[in-house]
């Protein structure tokens, strides 16, 4: 999607016997990165799709709703950031940009930054998170067919 999102599909069931899960399209989503486009190549296979030339998260979206069959899962891992020392979430902008796309919510897992000492949780988040931040989340979102 972007030099600077890592993604990884997935083919379920390739190389085993259990039955194949939907197509899957996994991306981690850094606070401090936006997508920008790629070069002329990978423009060309996504062709002209609305919204597929958008920069920023709304242009994300669109090319990942381009590349996923109807029902194919796009699992979303991102965090808070801090902007200008205020701690922001993304995820309503996120979900909004997704919708907008062709996306369908389905589920959002938040995952704390903590290991448990007796009976408490103790924060341990990795060093390139934002001061404050306590978590990460992974959003589950469905590609759908609008034909």
């Amino acid at each position: 999607m972007d030099t600077r999102i890592p993604c990884t599909d997935g083919d379920h069931g390739a190389e085993t016997d259990a039955p194949a899960g939907p197509p899957t399209l996994l991306a981690e989503l850094h606070p401090d990165a936006l997508p920008a486009l790629n070069d002329g190549a990978m423009l060309a296979r996504l062709g002209t799709a609305p919204g597929v030339m958008d920069g920023g998260w709304p242009g994300f979206f669109h090319r990942a709703h381009h590349l996923l069959p109807p029902d194919g899962l796009l699992l979303l891992a991102t965090r808070q950031r801090r902007d200008a020392g205020v701690l922001t979430d993304p995820l309503g902008t996120l979900i909004a940009c997704a919708r907008s796309a062709g996306f369908r919510y389905l589920q959002h897992i938040a995952i704390a930054y903590a290991h448990p000492v007796g009976d408490r949780l103790v924060p341990c988040p990795p060093g390139d998170a934002s001061p404050g931040v306590a978590h990460c989340d992974l959003l589950v979102l469905s590609a759908i067919n609008h034909a």
